[in-house]
């Protein structure tokens, strides 16, 4: 079976440009596993058109699993499996997009603002393709930052089922500021997480890494989170 790691920060560790190469490699049956905190939302709702472009194509499937976190529009790349598993120890968290880098005067800001809502309606229209909950309720759990355990997140519909308990270690969130994060992902040392990203076996990555090695903007900035 094919197999994609989307880990770390979307439009940094793992970006649009590199899924789409990867796909080009791809055919038939594809895992994607899961393990970030979100990132940047065009990037994110790419790859997951993408995904889902893949999908149509005859004999081609995708099935997800979610090993640590699958926060923000990480959760959006998550829906685009044919079958979404979490492990039992994992979380998925959904709200609305927001953006660290607003700035001008009125006028841009009431601009941004309704951006932003253009986006949030996009993000609930995958949630209510997958979910079958209604919009309104959708939107109230994206306001208020929800957090979801695999059995939570099976229970709304996000998912499909639970595996056992993944040993890969779960994404850093410090760079999003979450409010409503579980306490103990807040407070994960640099040490727990050092440690645990030694026991990851890092696989060999496909020929699109080095396809988009010389093209990828190191200092890309997040724009819409």
């Amino acid at each position: 079976m094919n197999k994609i790691y989307v880990y770390g920060t979307i439009g940094y560790d793992v970006d649009a440009d590199y899924m789409r190469h990867a796909l080009d490699e791809t055919q038939g049956e594809l895992e994607i596993r899961i393990n970030s905190g979100g990132g940047d939302v065009f990037e994110g709702n790419a790859i997951y058109s993408l995904l889902e472009s893949y999908k149509s194509k005859e004999g081609n499937s995708v099935k997800v699993y979610v090993d640590g976190i699958a926060a923000s529009i990480a959760s959006v790349i998550a829906m685009a499996g044919d079958d979404v598993r979490m492990s039992s120890n994992a979380l998925m968290m959904i709200h609305n997009p927001w953006t660290p880098s607003a700035t001008g005067g009125s006028d841009d800001l009431r601009d941004m603002a309704n951006v932003l809502d253009k986006i949030r309606e996009t993000i609930l229209t995958v949630y209510h393709s997958r979910t079958g909950i209604d919009r309104d309720t959708l939107g109230s759990m994206m306001d208020e930052e929800t957090w979801l355990s695999a059995e939570e997140a099976f229970n709304f519909g996000f998912s499909d089922g639970i595996i056992e308990a993944s040993e890969e270690p779960v994404a850093s969130i410090k760079a999003f500021n979450y409010s409503n994060a579980p306490d103990w992902l807040k407070d994960m040392s640099p040490l727990k997480k050092r440690q645990a990203r030694d026991r990851v076996k890092y696989i060999k990555r496909s020929q699109a890494k080095a396809k988009i090695a010389s093209t990828r903007c190191c200092n890309k900035k997040s724009k819409v989170l």
